[in-house]
């Protein structure tokens, strides 16, 4: 639950061609998701890809002390829908 000027940041320093979500300030998103924690305010660090008709096509919520998902593997999921 980044602040949008956070997310753009973000996406213009790794020179991504494509919008990242932010639900600041209401979290209405992570909480469709299913990933908002109510009590910290905040949401579970989490991946979705979504195909241009909306359709999850990729989700990986991680568990507390679980590893980052690393790039390569995001990337395959992504070569996989086209």
């Amino acid at each position: 639950m980044n602040h949008p000027l956070s997310q753009k940041a973000f996406a213009d320093s790794l020179k991504l061609n494509f919008p990242l979500l932010s639900d600041f300030p209401d979290g209405k998103a992570t909480q469709a998701y299913g990933v908002y924690i109510p009590e910290r305010k905040l949401a579970q660090r989490s991946w979705f890809i979504i195909d241009k008709q909306g359709v999850i096509r990729y989700k990986k919520v991680l568990k507390q002390g679980e590893p980052l998902v690393e790039n390569d593997e995001l990337l395959a999921e992504v070569k996989k829908m086209k």
